[in-house]
């Protein structure tokens, strides 16, 4: 979803972007797919707990480490050849750096980064949840998630201007989930509903997760609406993404409920259905920077936009396959190893970094989960992200960062915006 926003519609109608082409035949369809993001943290929440609730600190962790590093090792050096091919300067090079240890304050070689600085900062709640013992009180983290995100996100909404809310929407501070908590909270109370886990108290923190969801997905639409207004010649309605949100939701729960029916289905068809799903994560980071520069080339060859749009998609969708299947299991396999030698040469007592189970590729039965998506709601999200580096995701608030235009003249790789409200 996310990458038909970010090439089919913010590319060209981002006053941030610009491109010489437009595509207002797919405007409707793409504009609301920035919502995928919110989406993103739902099944987010929903996988991490659940990861969690069979491991321990030093597993968890572990598993994070195996998940996150390998794609984002590739990706980001993939991203790094196609931007050199336009320019490169020190602060490129800094960006990619940061990439590749994930340094959670950017700026990143892309702009969708952004998104795993608020991962790694859920995945440090949790993994401190289960340092301290107290991975059994997940009810009480996705209330404290649900209060946080809502007194915040009606701050915003009585004082858009204020100076303290701008801290968490404009700074590295954003990567604390309390503008995005509510939709953390909404996967935990998923897994809870799961496990038979949820009481009277949980049911009316999920009422009010949902509720604040939906009113920060209509304050991000109506932003992303005033921003792309110049561009696009008129407004557009909230409604489109919060009913997407909406049949997300649905499909996550539904995937989870149905799970054991899934699982009996021919092994063949739940393989064909894991590897699109195991596709979503490297093709959030290739999307944005690769697309708009592919979409840039073609364009400029004389391809119709739309063909271009077409080719584009598929190109990254291919590099996603190739990453996923032939570029991430011996990177990581390599990296398990190391951190296997290291648990054993730190002798950390009882279960350590060494010896442990793979946590990171927990499998919802049936496939309904590869990784950190499930692949029941891989229409809804068949691509990824909004960022801080450009064609942002829409559903941003201000974010003050800097990121790299494709295409732009020498010494003028780095631009600074300003992102939207709203909601990558």
């Amino acid at each position: 979803m996310v990458t038909v926003f970010h090439l089919g519609f913010a590319s060209w109608a981002s006053p941030l972007y610009l491109r010489p082409y437009t595509m207002p035949e797919i405007e409707n369809i793409a504009q609301p797919g920035w919502v995928g993001v919110e989406l993103f943290f739902v099944i987010s929440g929903f996988v991490i707990v659940n990861s969690a609730a069979s491991a321990n600190a030093m597993s968890f962790l572990k598993g994070r480490i195996l998940r996150l590093y390998p794609a984002v090792w590739i990706c980001a050096s993939l991203t790094l050849i196609v931007i050199v091919t336009q320019d490169v300067n020190r602060r490129v090079l800094k960006n990619y750096l940061r990439s590749i240890t994930l340094y959670p304050g950017g700026p990143w070689i892309d702009g969708q980064y952004w998104t795993l600085a608020c991962e790694i900062c859920f995945y440090t709640i949790v993994f401190i949840m289960c340092a301290t013992g107290q991975k059994t009180r997940m009810p009480a983290l996705a209330l404290g998630l649900s209060l946080a995100s809502t007194a915040f996100i009606a701050l915003l909404y009585a004082f858009p201007d204020a100076a303290i809310p701008a801290i968490f929407t404009e700074t590295a501070w954003r990567a604390i989930p309390f503008y995005y908590g509510c939709q953390f909270a909404i996967g935990i109370y998923i897994w809870l509903l799961s496990q038979g886990r949820m009481n009277q108290v949980s049911r009316l923190g999920f009422l009010c997760a949902l509720a604040t969801g939906a009113v920060q997905i209509y304050m991000a639409g109506e932003n992303t609406s005033d921003r792309t207004l110049a561009a696009a010649g008129h407004a557009f309605s909230s409604f489109p993404a919060i009913a997407i949100w909406v049949a997300g939701l649905a499909s996550i729960i539904a995937s989870v409920g149905y799970s054991k029916r899934i699982s009996r289905l021919p092994a063949s068809l739940l393989q064909s259905v894991k590897t699109p799903g195991s596709m979503t994560y490297p093709l959030y980071l290739l999307h944005f920077a690769i697309g708009v520069q592919l979409l840039d080339w073609l364009t400029t060859l004389g391809t119709a936009p739309l063909l271009a749009l077409a080719l584009a998609i598929a190109i990254v969708c291919a590099m996603s396959l190739a990453v996923c299947k032939w570029g991430e299991p011996p990177i990581r396999g390599a990296l398990r190893g190391f951190l296997d030698r290291l648990g054993q040469r730190c002798r950390f007592s009882g279960e350590g970094v060494s010896g442990l189970g793979a946590v990171e590729e927990r499998e919802l039965a049936g496939g309904a989960m590869t990784s950190d998506f499930p692949v029941s709601v891989l229409a809804l999200k068949f691509t990824h992200s909004p960022s801080c580096s450009g064609l942002t995701r829409a559903s941003m608030w201000p974010l003050a960062a800097r990121g790299w235009i494709p295409g732009s003249r020498p010494g003028m790789t780095e631009v600074e915006e300003s992102d939207r409200r709203g909601t990558p």
